[in-house]
């Protein structure tokens, strides 16, 4: 692009400027210039450019550009090059997310994409990648694939379109549609050029992640490409690096085997052996350069890393974990850091870690290792290897080492310290004393979560708790106590400490002196704690009841508003005449319900990755059986428990209390395969929102989609007459591959006022059932009487000798055995007053319906939904035209008939709608009530 003379300029009075001020004069002053030079008529090419130019500098200097945006879309339409450069080059620095001209630049990218000239298209792909909005996503990701896929595109683009869908697949990947194109990529991995492949690869890679089922073919096409590279030696002489051929495909490749299980063909096990047993061979030459050294190395590891991950030749793994002994002693640091991040991956799949264990001294010495990376992964390598037998080595090693620790290591050093202390304690005893010297080495290293855990740990195990409490006391009586230390102390004793007020030195006095002495130097959460200790100590020890009235007296005037607080309750609850309620208020705490430890969480979230996803995490061997197992649908009950190790079962409830719930309508916990305790995925959460809408659809419709995943889809029609109805499920295989062993029942849990028996007089279900087809199943369902809970629709089925379990809450509710009834106006507002007054059954709800105000058709849309949910619409009932009300009777077979109306009264100008249901049975009114509410939610 020629030098253009008014923006060199430009460029050099902003750098002349010697102060903020002058700069931002400047600016305006061209921004003004510009302006006006855009309102010309006959502003040729050139200058336009120039202009945009001058807006995209600015921009990039930080100033705010507001206009400019339809010139930029001139420019993308421009024939000349340098302009369409330009254009496409101010769109993705200026363009935002929901632009009022994005369908303008939706359509010359679209132009762009299919021109003849190869330069046009690369500039367009360029834009797409970099721009990445929404809208051009779902718009564009058919033509770029047409563009990788078509035969006469030159193999630079086929390159660009690859690694454009990869950008979009990741940042919109439910707007790609990637499951209709991913099929047709995956013989690309074949491609005779290198680079494509290489490029096809990392789009491959990351479809992999996502729908492994539909790219499960792409195994074979990985490893026999890889046989062509490695042992056939076809390649071009140019994709040679120091001898190594392709070295950047075979570690792709290698890395995409590892999302598939071993294959099932002989064939291709054997073949994969044989790459991976040349590749080991290959790295046993000495390398004559250090370029060679580090080629060679990086496929090794990820061919170590696979050949783990498959787990098909003990022989393989043998010899793999000597070559990693090996290197976790080199002098190159990068080996060492990867020899030691490969040995934890094998600790995480390996039966016995007696061979990683002769390298115990090793690695511990890593720790003192200069660079931080390796001594991170000495770390985790330690934390993956720790078993019953090498705890307390282990263990004493990392808190002797945490005194010197970089502090970006302290947090994670003490989150594994507690995880493995709790894990593999074999002495209540012990497990105490590593906690409370914990906690007060790495305190301000690390969040509340540990100290929570310990306390929730003492209070589930009764044999700890006398013990705690001498050590608690001992931690006070200390000359220094840290916070965390003292806030364990501190609870501990206020539980339990009349379990060691009888012992030598642990009078109740002495507990209330040793608190009261680090109290003031403690934070304000700590004296918190603290002063719930000592009104404890009113309830446990009438005997120093004066002087914990004292001490919080004390803090009555404090001038921390909790502080204040907490005494003048306290010491009002403390002086009461009655002592009937000091005693319920400060009674034991009883064990939390159990729970999955937070500090696993907090770990877990810690080592989440950003791009690639670990098919393993740092943790050994049972947490990664236990994370399989997850993905494949199960749980630790279904699968075989394995032996104990002779640790000390302590109580692993979580911290916090499970909030109590009144018999009340449970609509949200069941729209996908059974929950497994982790934190759910975005993809997991887009997938149970979906499945939401669909639920909340089929609330007031008697027919459609209740759940639509990568491998089936579910629907359902329904029929009723109250108090019965049949209701149709349809089961649909989305899947490239046959599904058997097809199993469909519908399940009333805790509820004897619904019957649910399969129709008579229809077909069986098919023994399997091929991609696109279909299955359909009937159920005669009665309504007994009123009930809460909604059924369950339990459906299994095996695909790849894989067996899957998806339980969906069925939209079946005593709404639905409603008959709409209509009766007159008077008699409508008589039986509302007559309900409101007897004060039944009523529900009333303010929901956020923003639309309200922007949809013509939204108050229509209000009418269909009450009329769908069974209710008989009173035209010219209230006064408010937007007003609905409306009329319905709910029958049961045993129960009888509840009359139930219904008032909604939207709002659009306040973007609220109220919802209140009068009915003659309470559960009535709140069933649909927890209807209308999901629906208007979905909306």
């Amino acid at each position: 692009m020629p030098p253009m003379k008014g923006l060199t300029v430009f460029i050099a009075d902003l750098r002349k400027c010697r102060s903020h001020e002058d700069e931002e004069k400047r600016v305006n002053k061209e921004l003004a210039n510009i302006r006006t030079k855009f309102k010309e008529p006959s502003l040729n090419g050139y200058n336009r450019k120039k202009y945009v130019c001058k807006l995209i500098y600015m921009a990039l200097l930080g100033y705010e550009v507001s206009f400019g945006h339809r010139e930029a879309v001139d420019l993308i339409g421009s024939t000349k090059y340098s302009e369409k450069q330009v254009g496409y080059l101010a769109i993705s620095l200026l363009m935002e997310e929901n632009a009022d001209y994005a369908r303008s630049v939706v359509a010359a990218m679209r132009r762009d994409i299919h021109d003849t000239n190869e330069f046009n298209v690369s500039l367009a792909l360029n834009a797409v990648s970099n721009t990445c909005a929404r809208e051009i996503a779902e718009v564009l990701t058919q033509d770029i694939v047409v563009q990788l896929l078509s035969p006469a595109a030159s193999m630079f683009i086929k390159k660009k379109a690859a690694l454009c869908l990869l950008r979009l697949l990741r940042r919109y990947p439910d707007a790609v549609n990637a499951q209709q194109w991913a099929a047709r990529i995956i013989p690309y991995l074949g491609h005779r050029d290198i680079g494509v492949t290489l490029s096809v690869a990392s789009l491959v890679t990351a479809l992999a992640q996502q729908f492994p089922e539909d790219t499960r073919k792409a195994a074979s096409f990985a490893v026999r490409r890889l046989k062509s590279l490695v042992i056939d030696n076809e390649y071009a002489a140019e994709y040679t690096y120091y001898k190594v051929p392709a070295p950047w495909l075979q570690i792709k490749l290698l890395r995409l085997l590892q999302y598939f299980p071993a294959p099932e063909s002989p064939e291709l096990r054997s073949l994969l052996l044989s790459i991976l047993r040349h590749i080991i061979d290959v790295s046993q030459d000495t390398p004559r350069d250090l370029q060679q050294m580090n080629a060679q190395y990086s496929i090794l590891f990820e061919a170590i890393n696979l050949g783990i991950h498959l787990d098909i030749d003990q022989g393989l793994m043998q010899e793999c974990s000597v070559l990693l002994g090996r290197f976790i002693t080199s002098r190159e640091i990068n080996v060492r850091y990867l020899g030691l991040e490969t040995m934890a991956h094998l600790a995480a799949y390996i039966d016995s870690l007696d061979t990683i264990k002769t390298y115990q001294g090793v690695i511990i010495q890593s720790l003192r290792d200069r660079d931080v990376s390796v001594r991170r992964r000495a770390l985790d390598l330690l934390y993956s290897m720790c078993d019953v037998s090498s705890a307390k080595t282990i263990v004493s090693e990392l808190l002797r080492h945490m005194v010197v620790a970089d502090f970006a290591l302290r947090e994670e050093m003490a989150l594994k310290v507690a995880i493995l202390t709790e894990k593999h304690a074999t002495e209540y005893s012990w497990y105490v004393d590593v906690m409370m010297r914990l906690v007060s080495l790495a305190g301000d290293h690390m969040g509340d979560e540990v100290w929570h855990r310990i306390v929730q740990v003492i209070l589930g195990n009764e044999e700890l708790q006398l013990y705690a409490c001498k050590i608690a006391l001992q931690t006070l009586k200390a000359p220094v106590c840290h916070e965390s230390a003292l806030k364990v102390s501190a609870y501990v004793l206020g539980e339990f400490g009349h379990l060691i007020a009888n012992a030598p030195d642990c009078a109740p006095v002495d507990q209330l002196k040793a608190l009261q002495s680090k109290m003031a130097s403690g934070s304000q959460s700590a004296r918190a704690v603290a002063l719930t200790t000592v009104a404890k100590f009113v309830n446990l020890f009438p005997e120093i009841k004066t002087l914990c009235l004292r001490v919080l007296d004390r803090y009555r005037g404090a001038l921390d508003a909790e502080l204040q607080q907490r005494a003048c309750e306290y010491y009002a609850l403390a002086t009461l005449e009655s002592d009937e309620l000091l005693p319920t208020v400060f009674e034991e705490m009883p064990p939390f319900p159990e729970r999955r430890s937070a500090l696993m969480s907090r770990l877990l979230k810690r080592e989440a990755d950003t791009e690639d996803q670990r098919t393993w995490v740092f943790g050994g061997r049972e947490i990664n059986r236990e994370r399989k197992l997850q993905k494949a649908g199960k749980t630790e009950d279904d699968a075989e428990t394995p032996a104990s190790d002779g640790a000390v079962q302590l109580d692993t409830a979580g911290v916090g209390s499970l909030s109590g719930t009144d018999e009340q309508v449970n609509i949200s916990d069941a729209f996908g395969t059974s929950s497994s305790g982790q934190q759910q995925t975005p993809e997991e959460l887009a997938r149970v929102a979906k499945s939401k809408r669909h639920y909340a659809r089929l609330l007031w419709e008697n027919d459609g989609i209740l759940y639509d995943g990568d491998e089936i889809q579910v629907g359902l029609v329904a029929q009723y007459k109250p108090p019965a109805g049949r209701i149709g499920v349809f089961l649909g295989n989305k899947a490239t591959a046959p599904i058997y062993n097809i199993s469909i029942h519908m399940v009333v849990k805790g509820e004897e006022q619904l019957a649910i028996l399969q129709a008579p007089g229809q077909d069986p279900l098919p023994e399997s059932l091929m991609p696109l087809g279909q299955a359909r199943l009937y159920f005669d369902v009665k309504c007994l009487g009123v009930f809460a809970t909604a059924p369950t629709l339990r459906i299994t089925y095996t695909m790849a000798g894989s067996p899957t379990v998806s339980e969906l809450q069925t939209p079946v509710t005593v709404a639905h055995f409603m008959d709409p009834v209509t009766i007159t106006v008077s008699d409508f507002f008589a039986r509302w007053k007559q309900l409101g007054d007897a004060d039944i059954g009523e529900a009333q709800c303010v929901l956020k319906t923003p639309f309200l105000s922007t949809d013509a058709t939204a108050i229509q849309w209000l009418r269909n939904v009450v009329g769908g949910a069974g209710f008989a619409l009173i035209q010219g009932a209230d006064s408010e035209p937007d007003n609905i009300v409306g009329v319905g009777i709910a029958t049961t077979e045993a129960a009888g008939r509840f009359g139930c109306l219904i008032r909604v009264e939207p709002k659009p100008s306040h973007g609220l709608t109220r919802v209140t249901i009068r009915a003659t049975n309470p559960i009535v009114a709140k069933v649909v009530a927890a209807n209308i509410n999901m629906i208007f939610e979905s909306r």
